[in-house]
């Protein structure tokens, strides 16, 4: 009598599986923790789910959490890389030849060269800065040190103030009343700590 073969069955481990959010329901959840987190004032982690907003998901408000990210990234301490990666992707989205595009590359050029200078990624935010000005000076077609110190000089962009706030208005125009945090108290307690100063 010839035997069959046996025949093993695994053991099917029973395991607790974490539900899977969709994508809508994972984009509500990272809002409400936004909104719980910008209560408290806890900027880094609030900023760390407006760039998970901005670069995961794909639907229409991620213009809305990109700018919400920078403007965040611009009133706190956050490193300059995180700022400069913000603004890379700003750039991207509106194009080198959009209005803000020059104030845009001397805004993160400035912070790359003077926020966090002790920062491991330092190097990379100035190199970033300086492609986004390699990018938009070819789109324009300016040409060399002259060419370049005149651009500079046409567009103030060796004015802080005046393209900082350029860029401002600029991330508040994309966001308009739809803010998700509270910006407000960001700024209130940004100048009460001025004032204090």
């Amino acid at each position: 009598m010839s035997q069959s073969p046996t025949r093993i069955i695994p053991i099917q481990q029973e395991t607790e599986e974490t539900p899977t959010l969709s994508p809508a329901e994972e984009w509500n959840e990272d809002r409400k923790n936004l909104d719980r987190l910008s209560r408290a004032g806890e900027w880094s982690e609030a900023l760390k789910i407006l760039k998970r907003l901005s670069t995961k998901h794909k639907n229409h408000q991620i213009y809305s959490a990109l700018a919400q990210r920078i403007w965040v990234g611009l009133k706190t301490d956050a490193p300059a890389i995180e700022v400069v990666q913000g603004l890379f992707h700003l750039l991207n989205t509106l194009g080198p030849r959009h209005e803000l595009a020059p104030d845009i590359c001397a805004l993160a050029h400035l912070i790359a060269k003077h926020r966090t200078p002790d920062h491991p990624d330092r190097d990379l935010a100035i190199g970033q800065s300086q492609q986004m000005f390699s990018v938009v000076c070819d789109t324009l077609n300016v040409i060399g040190d002259d060419a370049f110190r005149i651009w500079v000089a046409a567009n103030q962009l060796d004015q802080p103030d005046f393209y900082t706030s350029k860029v401002l208005k600029g991330l508040e125009i994309m966001v308009g009343d739809a803010w998700w945090i509270d910006h407000e108290a960001l700024q209130r307690g940004l100048e009460n700590s001025q004032t204090a100063s």
